[in-house]
């Protein structure tokens, strides 16, 4: 069984779609039916990253990752194979030109929910191509219910054309005793004794404002720390409520770092409005880390009763929500507890194996 996956994205960091694909590639590459060609830029920078992972081989592609060339480029290469291999894009970049048989993953339709934060390109993109792409493949995997109800009325496509497949939480987020890795860490990042933490970016529907804005009447002691650089939204809302010395930019957090980081935090705040799925909250609450989200889109599935859910969430709710997390030492470790037990439920090994088999489906299935 030949299996071709756009692994554009892989990089050396793993993060999002790339930690995604990278995942699929190296679990199911275990499987001894499967062969697999994988579409990378980078030929020497992907035999570093796929080292030691069997049944692969590269195609070098020279059009990056979500660009026009790509249109013209990845159809060409891949109908090269459409008599004998499957094409997988685990991302929505595909072509309608693509004549061999496709699987897409679709892993939320943010660009419906806030289309004034996407370009016109980006627009025509989804329409034209994403949903034409789609709507000729053999499936669709997404990763949650909550994007598959989404999916299905977006294309008005049957059901059981969108295969819910969720996201794993990797083995390096756990609770960490190791008082010298965690010194390490903290003293790394200058970070506080107290702190409230948000890992992810700073995209609009991530709400982060809100949470600035929430820190103003959280507890004096406890201090806000934010992976990344701020922008200049977040530095207005600072300057203007006199939180400077609340609210701490980390700049770049080290994929080895992330979890004791999320270990040394108080509470770990993941407000954003919109979700596919919500990876980071799984790994602070697999490392023993509270998790405050809203009560809204795919939190619910994901994070299930081992967080703090909040309704229509707002500065006041926030900040009340944050402040009794941390007084409230009773379901504090209650919510530990529970979140531990929660995270148990997406693992990787388990959601290839479904995905192996759809492509042995899909392979076959004429």
């Amino acid at each position: 069984m030949n299996v071709m996956i756009d692994a554009r994205m892989v990089n050396e960091h793993l993060h999002g779609i790339g930690r995604y694909t990278y995942e699929i590639i190296n679990n199911v590459s275990k499987e001894k039916d499967v062969h697999l060609k994988l579409l990378v830029n980078d030929l020497e920078m992907s035999k570093k990253i796929f080292n030691g992972i069997n049944n692969i081989e590269f195609i070098k592609m020279k059009s990056k990752f979500l660009s026009l060339t790509e249109q013209i480029e990845l159809p060409l290469i891949v109908n090269k194979y459409k008599k004998d291999a499957l094409f997988h894009s685990p991302s929505f970049v595909s072509s309608p030109f693509i004549k061999c048989k496709m699987i897409m993953t679709i892993h939320d339709l943010n660009h419906l929910r806030f289309p004034q934060y996407y370009s016109k390109f980006h627009k025509y993109y989804y329409k034209y191509i994403v949903k034409t792409s789609a709507l000729k493949c053999e499936k669709i995997l997404t990763v949650s219910n909550f994007s598959k109800s989404e999916i299905v009325e977006w294309l008005k496509c049957d059901k059981n054309k969108v295969v819910v497949t969720y996201n794993g939480v990797d083995d390096k987020f756990k609770v960490i005793d190791d008082k010298d890795e965690l010194d390490r860490v903290k003293q790394k990042y200058n970070l506080p004794d107290k702190f409230v933490l948000y890992i992810g970016n700073l995209k609009p529907h991530k709400n982060v404002e809100t949470l600035v804005k929430a820190m103003k009447d959280v507890d004096n002691d406890a201090r806000l720390i934010i992976n990344g650089k701020p922008n200049e939204s977040l530095t207005k809302i600072m300057n203007e409520l006199d939180l400077s010395n609340r609210i701490q930019f980390i700049g770049y957090v080290e994929d080895d770092d992330l979890p004791i980081m999320y270990n040394l935090a108080k509470i770990f705040v993941f407000p954003s409005l919109y979700e596919g799925f919500g990876l980071p909250p799984l790994e602070a609450m697999k490392c023993g880390c509270p998790v405050i989200v809203p009560d809204s889109t795919a939190f619910p599935e994901v994070v299930g009763d081992a967080a703090i859910k909040i309704k229509n969430i707002s500065v006041v709710k926030l900040t009340e929500s944050i402040n009794e997390a941390l007084k409230n030492k009773k379901d504090y470790f209650q919510i530990i507890k529970k979140g531990i037990i929660q995270t148990q439920k997406f693992n990787w090994k388990y959601e290839c194996e479904k995905i192996h088999k759809l492509y042995a489906h899909c392979s076959t299935n004429d």
